[in-house]
């Protein structure tokens, strides 16, 4: 069933009041510090290499613990709470100064559940040279790809915190010509291999293919501007099995443009602007997603706003999409979705490799006039 249009919103969104809220947004974002929404970096996975354990076993061990909870009211998207922990812990072993394996296991337990949500054996084969990457296995997903929130959802971090297949990366640090700024330039591409199948089977296969590009800044009267392109491709099919279901690929895009200027005392304010679109013969859609912050040492203030035409990504956040994902709402979508989010992060260092992460996201829903929140809490522990 399609909800039918509400004029005076078709006319907001399309006449003088649309754009009153959109400059307003672009002004907030002017001054606003954003790694896509904002920096997820404490709660990334983190790459170590040290040569004094070549040819030596090594125990590692990455966890998370997470309490987040949604207060959803809309029909696009499921109000509900997640509440429990992961952990992975592992044994490495460096054969060559470029090679790196890793062996272990993974455990996923949610409160009020009996027994473990998940559990699986990890393995991951790393080749790196220079500053590239090579990853078979378990890969670096979720977050780490920083990608935006209407692409790929935060909560991927609880939800699928495994991703299996092969990845490329590429990041490097630099110093920008006649500054003292540091740069970092990112290139992430992979393939998250999701179900598989074969002849005969009645299910189909999944996959993900993605890329996601930060290019090397410009320094611009002690600015730093910087191009940002992502991109995936979804896809269900399968050759000579049984099954009714179509064949589907969906392809998702995303085009920005950062403006950041840093401070000192370790302040940074800076725009990050996207235009994002969504193809499935025949369908097709939208996005313009404006946000930003300002990142102080102590904690992160930041501002988002999305308006979108029928845009739809599997992998993103739910309430960025057209089409309703919630509980019993099959059927339901909204040809636009316009949202207007605070975000509120506080990060704790309490020492290396433990990192507490607290952020609060209350958001308007333009549309249909509801304020809604999110908050949550995340504790995550890495030791290499």
């Amino acid at each position: 069933m399609q909800q039918k249009n509400d004029e005076r919103f078709f006319l907001m969104m399309n006449g003088f009041y649309n754009w009153k809220i959109f400059c307003m947004a672009c002004l907030i974002g002017i001054f606003s510090k954003t790694q896509a929404q904002t920096n997820t970096s404490s709660l990334e996975n983190t790459y170590s290499y040290n040569k004094s354990k070549l040819g030596k076993v090594q125990f590692k061990f990455s966890s998370l613990g997470y309490a987040r909870n949604n207060e959803y009211f809309n029909n696009i998207a499921d109000g509900y709470t997640l509440f429990g922990y992961y952990v992975n812990p592992k044994v490495s072993y460096q054969p060559h100064e470029k090679v790196s394996l890793e062996l272990g296991g993974f455990a996923r337990k949610e409160f009020g559940t009996s027994g473990f949500m998940e559990i699986q054996p990890t393995f991951t084969l790393q080749v790196k040279h220079n500053d590239w990457r090579f990853l078979f296995g378990n890969i670096e997903g979720n977050i780490n790809h920083r990608m935006i929130e209407p692409m790929m959802s935060f909560e991927r971090l609880i939800r699928a915190p495994l991703e299996h297949g092969a990845q490329i990366k590429y990041q490097k640090t630099t110093t920008l010509k006649n500054s003292d700024i540091s740069d970092e330039t990112y290139f992430d591409a992979w393939v998250d291999w999701q179900r598989s199948t074969g002849p005969g089977q009645t299910h189909q296969e999944i996959f993900w293919n993605g890329l996601s590009f930060y290019s090397p800044a410009l320094l611009i009267k002690g600015f730093k501007i910087k191009a940002l392109v992502q991109g995936s491709i979804y896809h269900i099919g399968g050759q000579n099995i049984q099954t009714l279901q179509p064949v589907r690929t969906l392809i998702n895009t995303a085009l920005g443009i950062r403006v950041q200027k840093d401070f000192l005392n370790n302040q940074s304010l800076v725009a990050d602007n996207y235009y994002a679109s969504y193809f499935e013969s025949p369908l097709k859609g939208s996005g313009y997603y404006i946000n930003g912050y300002w990142q102080h040492p102590k904690f992160q203030v930041g501002v988002s706003y999305w308006f979108g035409h029928f845009f739809y990504a599997p992998m993103g956040n739910d309430l960025y999409q057209t089409y309703s994902l919630k509980f019993n709402s099959n059927g339901y979508y909204e040809p636009y979705r316009s949202i207007l989010m605070l975000r509120l992060v506080k990060d704790w260092k309490i020492i290396d490799g433990l990192n507490i992460s607290l952020r609060v996201e209350p958001h308007y829903d333009v549309q249909n006039g509801k304020f809604e929140h999110s908050e949550g809490l995340y504790v995550k522990y890495q030791l290499h």
